[in-house]
């Protein structure tokens, strides 16, 4: 039973706490550092703001990604085991996608490929997610611009 109270107790004081919104803070003639929900007599307290504790649902997707940035996918001829698992890899994650080609024989299309890396010495497959290239075949870094881009992971068949 007092179990049971403890814990009563203990969410009550926590609820309470989080009604405040602000919090106090100074030193004394120690320089000792305190807190409180009430102003003290005395000048230099500075007013904190108690924000809410965002830890809980770091797990959930994030709501201000809901216009998902703009990919491209840059290939060519030379590139075909990296540029496949790079299409299998926007596929698999259902990633709306443009490919375009980087061909060394067409001027136009390597100043396109220029203007957008920023360089020739880069090697496709180049992702271009947003304003973000990603110069180098690489699948984790890749899955974790995708993923911070909004794209979720494909989930598992049953």
């Amino acid at each position: 039973m007092k179990k049971k109270w403890f814990i009563v107790v203990v969410l009550l004081l926590s609820v309470v706490s989080a009604w405040a919104g602000k919090v106090y803070q100074w030193r004394d003639a120690d320089g000792k550092v305190f807190y409180s929900d009430q102003p003290p007599p005395i000048a230099g307290v500075k007013e904190r703001q108690i924000r809410p504790n965002t830890v809980g649902n770091a797990s959930q997707p994030q709501a201000a990604v809901s216009a998902k940035e703009t990919v491209i996918l840059w290939v060519n001829a030379n590139c075909r085991t990296e540029c496949n698992q790079a299409i299998a890899l926007l596929d698999q994650r259902a990633v709306p996608y443009e490919v375009k080609n980087a061909d060394p024989k067409d001027e136009k299309s390597m100043l396109a490929f220029f203007n957008a890396v920023g360089t020739l010495q880069a090697k496709p497959p180049v992702l271009i997610i947003g304003k973000d290239v990603y110069k180098e075949w690489n699948s984790p870094l890749w899955q974790g611009a995708l993923s911070k881009a909004g794209y979720p992971l494909p989930q598992p068949k049953k």
